[in-house]
């Protein structure tokens, strides 16, 4: 269903806005962690968002609403996720500004970072149980040292 969504909806100029400081963050975490993307969308503007900010390069793993039977609030993205990039899913960090995030995340066994730039509030991120609220996504470089 989402897949014909996506091919059905009436194409339209979308501009793409990302979070400053996020892609330097992304490129100094890269250095040092496996980083996957996890989304709900479908693989198609998941990618053109992802390389209209040449970010794709930095990910070893992009999980769309298709690659696994469940998606987010299930955990079997990010146990897709996981095994793909050799780790644990214990071993991940779930970062999401929705509470389907967060549920996700915990639901897999992950740590969960909830941020405030996006859909989330704060309430509703502690509520779904996550570990840790940020203000910025683009701030996370600084919690993880």
């Amino acid at each position: 269903v989402i897949d014909w969504m996506y091919r059905h909806r009436r194409k339209r100029w979308r501009e793409f806005l990302l979070i400053p400081g996020v892609a330097e963050m992304l490129q100094q975490l890269s250095q040092r962690y496996p980083l996957a993307v996890i989304s709900s969308r479908d693989e198609e503007s998941t990618l053109q968002f992802l390389d209209h900010f040449h970010l794709t390069p930095l990910f070893q793993v992009i999980v769309t609403a298709l690659t696994c039977t469940h998606t987010k609030p299930y955990p079997d993205p990010i146990h897709y996720a996981a095994r793909k990039m050799g780790v644990r899913a214990e071993e991940c960090l779930m970062i999401g500004d929705t509470t389907v995030d967060i549920r996700a995340g915990r639901a897999a066994g992950a740590q969960t970072v909830g941020v405030l730039c996006g859909f989330g509030e704060a309430s509703e991120l502690r509520r779904a149980g996550a570990d840790l609220i940020l203000p910025s996504t683009a701030e996370l470089g600084a919690h993880l040292g």
